[in-house]
């Protein structure tokens, strides 16, 4: 029987040749969605792909500190060097390396609900809920690429060649959206999960709170942080717990990815210096480094070794098991101060404060009693910066914000908030041309 690969059921191997993807499983079409077993087992590689190395698996995560003034490239990879210094091509491996990923994990959640169509032997709801997540799923995808590189092409059904026939131009930065927003609003609607490794409703909401502040839209973005918070209004007591790799998730993870000694993230080895034996590619600035000593969360994120300083978040340099957090209720509680304060009016002054206290109780920091409406926009800014460290949120923070170019020396232009298009693309995408290129590339 001719066999042919099935994008969501491949698992990829960790390599130094950073677009070597190599596959380990195959499937038959005709076996991949002939039971129960085999539909879970796709759904799963559909999950792993959040675990490829330039996605949740190391480069996405510490890309979007290094482009910020959060952290600086620190060993040898020159690549880290360009995205530290602002200063990218095309080719760059991580411009490139982060394009092909993301559209690897879009292209099992697509082959998935192409598939799902003909599927007899799942009952209405099973069938709802596996869509809701692929949904959850391919939104999160696109809004990681929009933000990145702006408008992409907008793939909605799967890519089973590598045929110019399969080539689309770039759709627009609001087209892009809209498709995230409707494949959200799915997802809440169907997705019956509540494991906080998987989507759930929770995670969801989120997203779209996170996604109307990044618009503009501070009214949605506290409506869906409002919504959130009613079910998982919780913080965990210790801010080490999060992070703890021997501590099971507790309820302020909303989203997040798994990893596994067979599974396994880099990050630890990354981040941690060549005296620990990491390699210490990505480093704290001194604006972490220099965080008052009274804050509890510093130890996390900008320990120090000798001279040497990195952060613990991930700390399993032996298995590479330290899950990496999406999504989690303490973003919830900073988004709606944030909006808040957009709206700018005296009236939520009240409800500011508390959101913020709330991250700097936990934090062991003193409580911000009363403010001016400038001083309390710095004031979340810095406490986004601090408590999302090493998360790889600051970059998006600066860009959404405009603030880019005002905290980032090598930030000199407004056009340098995007990636440029990958070079690969551009090559092999017949409706994409160089004059189709971001701005300054």
């Amino acid at each position: 029987m001719r066999k042919i690969l099935i994008f969501m059921l491949l698992l990829f191997a960790s390599c130094e040749t950073d677009l070597d993807l190599r596959p380990k499983m195959q499937i038959s079409t005709e076996e991949a969605f002939s039971n129960r077993e085999n539909v879970q087992a796709a759904l799963t590689g559909c999950y792993d792909a959040l675990q490829l190395q330039h996605y949740y698996g190391r480069n996405l995560v510490i890309v979007g500190d290094l482009a910020s003034d959060n952290s600086i490239a620190n060993g040898t990879k020159v690549e880290y060097y360009d995205v530290d210094k602002n200063s990218l091509l095309a080719n760059n491996i991580l411009v490139e390396g982060i394009w092909a990923d993301i559209y690897v994990a879009i292209n099992r959640v697509n082959y998935m609900l192409f598939k799902l169509r003909d599927v007899t032997f799942l009952s209405e709801d099973e069938l709802k809920s596996y869509k809701g997540e692929l949904h959850f799923l391919r939104a999160l995808h696109y809004y990681n690429l929009v933000r990145l590189y702006g408008g992409v092409p907008l793939k909605l059904l799967p890519t089973l060649n590598d045929s110019h026939e399969n080539s689309l131009p770039r759709s627009s930065a609001d087209d892009v959206y809209n498709q995230i927003i409707a494949d959200l609003e799915s997802a809440r609607l169907n997705i019956s999960n509540t494991l906080s490794e998987r989507a759930t409703v929770e995670a969801a909401t989120a997203l779209l709170a996170s996604i109307a502040l990044t618009r503009g839209n501070a009214e949605n973005a506290i409506q869906y942080a409002n919504q959130v918070l009613q079910i998982v209004p919780v913080l965990e007591t210790s801010y080490d717990a999060l992070f703890s790799s021997n501590t099971a998730p507790g309820r302020e993870i909303l989203f997040y990815v798994p990893f596994s000694a067979t599974d396994k993230n880099r990050l630890a080895e990354y981040n941690f210096p060549n005296t620990l034996g990491g390699r210490h590619e990505n480093a704290p600035s001194s604006v972490l480094i220099n965080i008052d000593s009274s804050d509890k969360r510093k130890a996390l994120i900008a320990a120090s070794h000798g001279d040497k300083y990195y952060t613990k978040k991930y700390a399993d340099l032996t298995t590479g098991s330290d899950r990496v957090i999406v999504l989690r209720t303490a973003e919830m509680y900073l988004i709606r101060a944030e909006a808040n304060y957009q709206i700018d009016s005296v009236g939520n002054l009240g409800m500011i404060l508390s959101d913020i206290n709330a991250i700097r109780n936990r934090a062991g920091l003193p409580q911000v009693a009363s403010g001016t409406f400038t001083s309390l926009r710095n004031i979340i800014e810095r406490e986004k910066q601090i408590e999302f460290a090493f998360e790889g949120k600051r970059w998006f923070d600066l860009i959404r914000t405009g603030r880019a170019v005002d905290l980032i020396p090598t930030v000199t232009q407004p056009w340098q908030m995007l990636f440029p298009i990958p070079l690969s693309e551009i090559l092999t995408n017949t409706k994409i041309s160089i004059e189709d290129q971001n701005e300054g590339y």
